[in-house]
């Protein structure tokens, strides 16, 4: 029995290896960050979650509670100057990507990828590697009405605002 799983587990594995080397090349998805960062802080959970966080805000400060309406204007803030670099920069996205992650792979296999990246984090490619954007397959999962559609189409277009340039805006 033992002889037959390592066996099986070595033909499994030529399989494997004989797969990869007969496919062509590596298929990267990337996504362009900014876009689904807009995408994401433009849906009814996050404006919901704005809506609260002020909500909680105005009642600590009626309360009297100045401690909690500090931490929480922190909290606003921090979430502000968040949005504000994934939107307009090349800030990573984890945090929103969290919220989609167990529909990640159903993407890559509907785009026929290996992998998928932000298209702003490949520093380096080889030849042979293609790559596909699958940035609007993602945004669809965060249902933006058209008026957010064309908003995203349109950024797009535009480079990415340099960090430090952002940075020093603030």
């Amino acid at each position: 029995m033992k002889k037959l799983s390592v066996v099986t587990a070595l033909l499994l594995f030529a399989g494997i290896v004989f797969g990869q080397t007969m496919k062509k090349s590596v298929i990267v998805g990337t996504f362009d960050s900014r876009v689904i960062a807009v995408a994401y802080y433009n849906t009814e959970a996050h404006m919901s979650y704005v809506k609260d966080l002020k909500a909680e805000h105005a009642k600590a400060e009626e309360s009297g509670d100045k401690e909690r309406a500090k931490e929480l204007e922190t909290i606003g803030e921090a979430s502000q100057e968040l949005a504000g670099k994934q939107a307009f920069s090349t800030w990573p996205v984890d945090n929103i990507l969290e919220t989609i992650e167990e529909k990640i792979p159903e993407i890559a296999k509907q785009a026929n990828v290996d992998l998928i990246v932000s298209k702003w984090n490949i520093v380096y490619q080889k030849s042979g590697v293609e790559f596909i954007d699958v940035t609007d397959v993602m945004v669809k999962l965060f249902n933006p009405d058209e008026r957010i559609l064309e908003m995203l189409e349109q950024i797009k277009q535009q480079p990415p605002v340099p960090l430090k340039e952002l940075e020093a805006m603030e």
